[in-house]
């Protein structure tokens, strides 16, 4: 989301930015440059988004997605009012299909058009969840979130304008599942300025970066350690795997042989840039890595499985390496270990697909010119 604004931003266009904050995001100011608040004139409103026994049992009942519902904020909505009144607005970009309970209210307040960014084709997250749930009563609720959520998503891709899709993966799913809706495609990008510098050459260590408190990522992180590590651990005794992000000291299960728990870091550069080879071992998820593509950046070689690398496409072998079992996934990682000059142009080539294909200012100054003859603006 900062790199959509800091693209419109760059491009000349105005923005206006209104945010919701969580317990798990919080709105800090002090953190956010003086000058980027002044450009977008950003305002939050803080929610409370945590799980509610109660209201989780009556969006049972009732049918609504309890995925979409903790979104909803009266406050939200009064800010909204209130900003729309005050300014006339060509564009309305509605960032993750959370947002997408505001946009009947914005219908009323604004005749310009109103544009889904996707991050995720979101229901796929919970009916992969539920495949690799083994406990069945916990399998039954996540297929009923599932089912409720693809209701909802996809009456919501019919009532946007047009929808941005994050991969050509996703936009294909979105067809599929009946969008009549302009769909177009615009990556995740990163400033050419804030690139660090690339660091490609031989590897010392392997590390993971990622939330411990979303289920796709304390689902993979624990297929690695379980089925993955010790079998990298057998031919190299040695090697070292250092997990980094939030919550993951509070999950006693990480601690494991050769592993550092860094817990969250606060800056994930000083992560990437370390000469170490980036795992991404998702089972299940949608949407783009932004971590693989910052990695990437970086020269760092990347393994990850095919769900990890969904968006990027690279080439197996060359920009990255794809493995789905844990075998595989175990040798690749050996290879990068003892193969200094393989690690080395797996790292220059993923920081050279980044510079060609994944840089902010094209992706989306392409988008908007796209966007401006659709809607004539």
């Amino acid at each position: 989301m900062d790199a959509m604004t800091r693209g419109l931003l760059a491009e000349g266009h105005e923005v206006k930015l209104l945010t919701l904050a969580t317990h798990k995001h919080p709105w800090q100011p002090e953190d956010v440059d003086p000058s980027y608040r002044e450009k977008t004139g950003v305002e939050a409103v803080h929610i409370d988004t945590a799980i509610n026994k109660v209201d989780a049992l009556a969006n049972v009942l009732t049918g609504d997605s309890y995925n979409i519902s903790r979104f909803h904020a009266p406050a939200f909505e009064r800010l909204l009012i209130r900003t729309m009144q005050r300014q006339v607005f060509d564009v309305v970009i509605f960032e993750s299909l959370f947002t997408a309970p505001y946009l009947p209210l914005v219908r009323q307040y604004c005749d310009g058009a109103l544009i889904l960014r996707a991050h995720n084709v979101e229901h796929r997250i919970w009916e992969l969840l539920a495949s690799e749930t083994e406990r069945p009563s916990k399998r039954i609720y996540l297929n009923h979130l599932a089912d409720r959520l693809k209701s909802y998503e996809v009456n919501a891709l019919r009532d946007f304008d047009a929808v941005l899709a994050i991969s050509e993966d996703d936009k294909k799913h979105f067809t599929s599942l009946g969008c009549t809706s302009p769909i177009l495609t615009l990556p995740f990008g990163l400033d050419v300025t804030e690139m660090p510098t690339a660091s490609p050459g031989p590897v010392e260590h392997v590390f993971h970066i990622g939330a411990m408190d979303w289920h796709p990522n304390i689902q993979g992180v624990t297929w690695f350690l379980d089925h993955v590590w010790p079998a990298v651990l057998k031919e190299l005794p040695e090697a070292q795997l250092k997990l980094a992000g939030r919550k993951f000291e509070e999950v006693e299960r990480f601690n494991r042989k050769n592993t550092t728990v860094l817990g969250e870091v606060e800056h994930a550069w000083d992560v990437m840039t370390e000469p170490g080879i980036m795992v991404i071992p998702l089972l299940s998820g949608s949407g783009m890595r932004i971590k693989a593509i910052e990695a990437m950046s970086a020269g760092r070689p990347v393994v990850s499985t095919s769900i990890g690398m969904e968006g990027i496409h690279g080439e197996h072998g060359t920009h990255f390496f794809i493995a789905d079992d844990a075998n595989s996934f175990a040798q690749r990682i050996i290879d990068l270990h003892t193969n200094p000059s393989l690690s080395t142009a797996l790292g220059t080539n993923a920081r050279a697909l980044v510079e060609a294909s994944f840089t902010n200012e094209r992706l989306v100054g392409a988008c908007i010119d796209h966007i401006s003859r659709i809607f004539d603006l």
